[in-house]
């Protein structure tokens, strides 16, 4: 699997903060879990808050891979219900900050043969996650749109499942980007992609309209034997030049 990270102007306001947070499996009891991704926003944020979303989505990790529960899914379930428990606390506290602004996808793929892959997502806010097979886009985060709650202890509820082969890819986004992408049906087009080149056309392509909008996006790629190749992770950030907003 092939991962490719982009960042867009994640500085331009000062009170919105993103994270993209990835954890590879260290051992090989961990390897049964799978790999772990989460993409971030937090919006109308104050200072004090900028780490939020890392604190939250290391908590995720944490509870997920250290779960005495057999399987995937009931682990998966058990550390969003900690995730909840830790919002809740967060809200007795008197940081309610993030109410209504958290928005964060999490997806899990874990490799169960050469040419399979298993997926669960989880979500809340306004990030969206879309697959793409054969030229066929499906949202596969829409499920999960009920999800989302500004009660604390309800903020992730829903889990979806499902399995991904060669060829297929999933792209989650950051809601601003989703947008302009979608506004100019170039989703499917940025499903198609495999490779760092392509990608760099298609974003040098729309650079200015991109350079007046911050965000993540970050899409995965399943290879052909997937399960005899480790994942890579490629941020091109650095090689993007996007011109400044006049």
């Amino acid at each position: 699997m092939k991962i490719f990270e982009f960042s867009f102007n994640p500085k331009k306001r000062k009170d919105r903060f993103f994270e993209v947070y990835a954890y590879e499996p260290k051992s090989p009891m961990e390897k049964f879990r799978g790999s772990l991704y989460v993409v971030g926003e937090l919006d109308n944020a104050l200072e004090f808050n900028s780490r939020f979303l890392r604190r939250l989505t290391s908590l995720i990790q944490a509870e997920y891979y250290a779960s005495s529960l057999k399987g995937a899914v009931p682990a998966l379930k058990n550390a969003l219900k900690k995730a909840n428990l830790f919002l809740t606390q967060e809200s007795k506290r008197g940081n309610v900050d993030w109410l209504g602004n958290l928005h964060l996808t999490l997806l899990l793929f874990i490799t169960v043969g050469e040419k399979k892959i298993v997926f669960h997502m989880a979500k809340t806010g306004s990030g969206k996650i879309f697959l793409v097979r054969g030229g066929m886009l499906v949202d596969v985060g829409k499920n999960l749109e009920a999800g989302s709650s500004l009660q604390p202890g309800k903020v992730f509820g829903n889990l979806v499942s499902g399995t991904l082969v060669p060829g297929d890819s999933v792209t989650t986004a950051t809601k601003e980007i989703f947008d302009i992408l979608s506004k100019e049906k170039s989703l499917s087009e940025l499903g198609a992609l495999k490779e760092a080149k392509e990608f760099r056309t298609f974003f040098a392509k729309r650079s200015r309209l991109l350079s007046q909008s911050s965000g993540v996006l970050v899409s995965f790629v399943i290879e052909e034997e997937a399960a005899k190749r480790s994942s890579q992770r490629k941020s091109l950030l650095p090689s993007l030049r996007l011109p400044a907003q006049a």
